[in-house]
Order: C-alpha cells, then structure tokens, then sequence
C-alpha cells in the first residue's frame, strides 16, 4: 500500500483528481486531494492572495495533521509548483515526488517567467477560467462537469521565486510525466525540454493536459 497526495492544477480543485483517485484506492491505496488555498472547495479563501508558500504550507500542514509518511507527492500542472516548494518543507515524509504535465522551476525561478518576460501584473490579481471544450480527450459531458468547478487561479504563486533546496528535499527521488497533446505555451514544456537536454528520463501518457480526468486509469497505473 502507497500512500498518494495528489495535488491540482490552476483554475481547478481536489475534484480534478476523481477519476484517478477512486483508482488507486480500489488497488489498496491511501489517496488525499487537497485543495489549495483559493481553489476548489477552499475558493471562497479569497481575501487574501495566497502566495507559493501558502501553497507549500497547506500540502506539508496536510502531511503533517495526518501523520503521513512515505509519500508520494503529485502535482499537475500548476501543482508541480506546489509540490516542489513543499517539499522544502517536509521533505522528511516523502519518498517521491511525482510531476505529471507540470512545471519544476529551478531555485530562484519563477513559473510565470518560464516561457519569457512577465508583464506587470498585480500580485493580488486572479485569472479567471477559460472554458474547456470538447474534444478526442475529453467528452461532452466530462466538460460540462468540469466548466461549472473551474474557478479563479490566484496570480501570486507563480510571482513567487521557487525557494532554495535544502539537502534533504535535493534527495527525493522525483519522476516526470508529460501529456503527448499539451498545446503548446505550457510552462511543463520548459521542465521536458530541460530533461531531453539533460538526458534525463522521463514519461509519456498519450493525452491531452487533463490526463487526470481523460486518462485516470492509465495514470492510476504509471503512478
């Protein structure tokens, strides 16, 4: 038995891991989806811009609360930022951390800066959502249901410089896997170009950006 905290994307929530969730937990698995602070069901948390840090700090409060231990730490999309930054935080309870079509900034980088200059932006700002639309991945009605969750996604994470490695969150283990059908502009482009210079090993999942919701059992299995 492993124990999985999966980690959401902008615009989205804990709902966005469903599909994959109810898989892994068939196969014996503990599973968490937490939503970030601003999102999902905690989008009513709005008074405040949440910064990368708060982010970091509801994923390692979560380990922590729960006494988790041996985890494997996933993040889509946006949430690779999330899951990168906590790691600084509890490293010590992690035995891997998982990158599925997200970005991994360097130290000092900022994901809003990955592919090219920042305008300038309010930090307080939040991006409303674009509705998705049908298509080869993604059903009609999975759309539907997604379109009435999306929510705003605070600017403010992606401002924030990734924080330093610490020794202990250098040494966790960490896998890569990318969406095949990513349009491009995503900032996971950046982290796959970065691993095929490096020679770096990495995974494929034959999907579009939302492998979570068109590709859960498949995901599930790479997992």
């Amino acid at each position: 038995m492993t124990v999985f905290v999966l980690v959401h994307g902008a615009f989205r929530g804990a709902w966005s891991w469903s599909r994959v969730r109810r898989s892994l937990a068939a196969a014996g698995h503990e599973v968490h989806t937490p939503s970030l602070t601003g999102m999902g069901d905690r989008r009513h948390l709005t008074a405040e811009p949440p910064t990368l840090d708060t982010w970091a700090l509801d994923v390692a409060n979560l380990l922590e609360e729960e006494d988790l231990r041996d985890v494997v730490l996933v993040g889509h999309s946006q949430g690779g930022i999330a899951i990168a930054a906590a790691a600084r935080r509890c490293a010590d309870r992690l035995a891997r951390l998982v990158f599925v079509d997200a970005p991994a900034p360097l130290p000092g980088e900022r994901a809003a800066a990955l592919l090219g200059p920042v305008p300038d932006l309010p930090r307080d700002l939040w991006l409303p959502p674009k509705p998705i639309p049908a298509d080869q991945w993604l059903d009609a009605d999975t759309v539907a249901w997604m379109n009435a969750r999306l929510c705003p996604t605070p600017l403010a994470p992606s401002l924030d410089p990734m924080p330093e490695e610490t020794p202990a969150s250098a040494a966790v283990p960490r896998r890569y896997i990318f969406c095949t059908a990513t349009p491009p502009g995503y900032p996971a482009s950046v982290t796959l170009e970065r691993l095929r210079a490096l020679g770096e090993p990495f995974q494929l999942i034959d999907s579009g950006h939302d492998a979570p919701l068109s590709r859960p059992a498949e995901l599930a299995a790479l997992l």
